[in-house]
């Protein structure tokens, strides 16, 4: 019995980007359920170009979208608030994976990039590319080493929380991650073990009306460790126990005054997982999570945690995708409470995802999702509640091209006064893939 955690599930969504040709050649995931839009149709699959005993998988991909609210600024204008500005924002995104095909093991390199050009507003302009590679070691039959390694530089979305409001430009930073992991799969019992590591450089930020944000104090490294604990209770059906400990370090978080923002935390959860092959599979579980602060200005955070995930397919044309997780991630925000700006200690999200696809015709995809985030910010009285909702449709012409149509709603409301924010976008873009 072969189950993949929430984690794993994340990871091969977001590998299905590049190719769904390139994804099948990694025999982990070969008796995994597969949602719709990640199904293999050998007449609208990128056959790839062989170099030796790799695969490489070129792709394009070049549109255009108009968004209704491109700073993410609240309705109307006031003398601090110049209101919704609208723009339209032309992308061209390219990219490929080298993809091994080896009848053990595993190796792939990829690239991608993402730029975009703005109508009326070039100051908003993006270069994002990512560069990485993972791969996995098949030590004996049930038993394996993963490993992976990435670099980006990425810009952060306008009406991210620690964004400044008042800023000129959007704020690029750069981030390299790096994981290795040891999975052994045997009779009864698993047992997984990984290891990561996260570096975040962001970079300085002009202001409106002149002056810098200096964004040093955000620069910081995250290590984590994890170990799971698997017991087949039958084919189909696994319990499990789950342990984790990281420690995040900041280069300098008290350069502008601010409080020293290292911690140490940790996370156990018990849960259950499934794997009914090509029908669903999913896992719950439940916990507590804590991240204590070196600072005594901030307070330890400390609560119930909960999480799951399921992908089902009630027919061969239909998919469903839900989620609900919990985490605690960072921040650097203040707020003004009795005339003390006071810090905030970190960000305890909560966040509830549904995503349905479905096949109209063989070619033509549909694809509906909902999600909806709470963030409570410790230390400080702010809290957010985030709206997203996308409807989309991609129509597969050949092997080498496809057409993607869409529009997204994203929406903030929140306890912090004029930052409450709407937006409506609509995009439409080919994709060329070889």
């Amino acid at each position: 019995m072969k189950l993949y955690t929430t984690t794993s599930m994340l990871a091969l969504a977001m590998t299905a980007g590049f190719s769904v040709s390139a994804a099948a050649q990694d025999g982990a995931a070969v008796d995994q359920v597969v949602s719709v839009y990640e199904r293999t149709r050998d007449d609208y699959s990128a056959p790839g170009a062989r170099t030796g005993s790799f695969l490489f998988y070129p792709t394009i991909e070049g549109g255009v979208k108009y968004d209704s609210n491109i700073f993410k600024a609240r309705a109307g204008v006031t003398q601090s608030n110049a209101g919704e500005i609208d723009d339209f924002i032309f992308q061209v995104k390219p990219g490929f994976s080298l993809v091994s095909d080896w009848n053990q093991n595993y190796f792939a390199f990829t690239a991608d990039a993402d730029i975009a050009k703005y109508g009326d507003n070039g100051g908003e302009d993006y270069e994002d590319f990512n560069i990485g590679a993972n791969g996995r070691i098949d030590v004996s039959r049930g038993t394996s080493i993963s490993y992976g390694a990435s670099f980006g530089d990425l810009h952060e979305d306008r009406g991210a929380p620690d964004t400044a409001t008042n800023a000129a430009e959007q704020t690029n930073y750069e981030t390299f991650k790096a994981n290795i992991g040891f999975a052994r799969d045997l009779s009864l019992v698993s047992l997984a073990v990984d290891g990561k590591y996260e570096k975040l450089d962001f970079d300085d930020v002009a202001l409106n009306g002149g002056g810098t944000l200096n964004n040093d104090d955000r620069d910081r490294e995250r290590w984590e460790g994890s170990l799971r604990l698997g017991y087949e209770v039958d084919d189909y059906y696994e319990t499990f126990i789950k342990l984790s400990a990281n420690a995040v370090n900041y280069d300098d978080s008290q350069e502008d005054g601010g409080p020293q923002r290292n911690s140490d935390g940790w996370e156990i959860v018990g849960g259950a997982a499934f794997d009914i092959t090509g029908t669903s599979q999913g896992e719950i579980f439940v916990g507590y999570v804590e991240q204590n602060y070196d600072s005594d200005s901030l307070v330890d955070v400390g609560d119930f945690t909960f999480g799951a995930s399921l992908l089902w397919n009630p027919t061969g044309l239909t998919s469903v995708r839900t989620s609900v997780s919990r985490s605690v991630t960072e921040t650097t925000l203040t707020e003004v409470i009795n005339l003390v700006n006071t810090p905030a200690a970190g960000i305890l999200g909560t966040s509830f995802d549904l995503q349905m696809e479905h096949e109209l015709q063989r070619n033509v995809l549909l694809k509906g999702t909902a999600t909806y985030t709470r963030l409570d910010f410790e230390n400080i009285n702010r809290t957010d509640d985030l709206f997203k909702a996308s409807f989309g449709m991609r129509y597969l012409l050949n092997r080498n091209f496809a057409i993607d149509a869409g529009y997204s709603f994203d929406a903030r409301d929140t306890s912090v006064a004029l930052q409450d924010y709407k937006s409506h976008v609509f995009m439409v873009s080919l994709k060329s893939q070889w």
